[in-house]
């Protein structure tokens, strides 16, 4: 038995059609906590979640044809949610709270496609101000950490963007997950038509001493949106109270 996680940028949501295929895919593949990002809702129709989705829903909306984040978070999952964050843009909505007895702050996050100092403060500050040692944030972060692997064509610079990225995930001690799974391999989760390209630059970023509690992390299919769904897995038995053993740096 694991414990299943994704990011997902589903370029809108407002169809009640799509809006049922998203759902049904994450139920499909047995998510727990759902990072979702452009669902292009306002807040009454980010509301249609609470009914549709078995489970707890923390949104940040903007308008029906723009942007929104939400967490989506399984009734299965014992998670207490004890304080939450949003921005005004519909980019950032952060939950904290208690699983398992440890504190842990969770975060779906829409990143401006160019780069933005004030929105990268802005991020950089709410999850130092939400103060909690076990991160776990995932979103269309628009940047590719490592523009040789992660985009095709290949680039052999980095954008301020990337390097902005790279500087917060140091400082606050988050890694990416999946290519710290799969270090050498290229694969993609964004297909530009118009640019005839592909990228890398939808992201599950965790503390980087929770790493070894993860089993896998996998890109999924680009299907129903423009963007692949990036998951990961980790075994439940190290999410059991007395199993779950964080590993912390002094």
């Amino acid at each position: 038995m694991s414990i299943r996680i994704c990011t997902w940028n589903v370029k809108g949501s407002n169809n009640p059609i799509k809006r049922k295929a998203i759902l049904n895919s994450l139920k499909k593949d047995k998510i727990q906590i759902a990072f979702l990002q452009e669902t292009h809702l306002s807040d009454n129709e980010h509301n249609k979640y609470l009914r549709e989705w078995v489970g707890q829903v923390y949104y940040s909306s903007y308008s029906t044809s723009k942007r929104g984040v939400i967490i989506l978070i399984h009734k299965n999952l014992p998670l207490v949610v004890t304080d939450t964050y949003k921005d005004t843009e519909g980019r950032i909505i952060l939950a904290k709270g208690t699983l398992y007895g440890e504190i842990i702050l969770l975060g779906s996050i829409y990143s401006p496609n160019v780069n933005d100092d004030d929105f990268s403060a802005l991020l950089f500050d709410r999850l130092v101000e939400m103060d909690s040692s076990n991160i776990l944030i995932g979103g269309d972060f628009n940047c590719s950490l490592c523009p040789f692997l992660d985009r095709s064509p290949a680039q052999n610079t980095q954008s301020k963007s990337t390097r902005s990225l790279n500087n917060t995930l140091e400082e606050i001690g988050l890694v990416d997950i999946w290519r710290h799974l799969n270090p050498s391999t290229q694969s993609f989760t964004f297909h530009s038509l118009p640019h005839s390209s592909m990228s890398r630059i939808d992201y599950i970023f965790i503390s980087r001493h929770l790493a070894h509690l993860v089993e896998k992390s996998d890109i999924g299919v680009i299907a129903i949106s423009d963007h692949a769904p990036v998951n990961l897995v980790q075994d439940a038995c190290s999410l059991c109270p007395d199993k779950w053993s964080f590993i912390r740096t002094i």
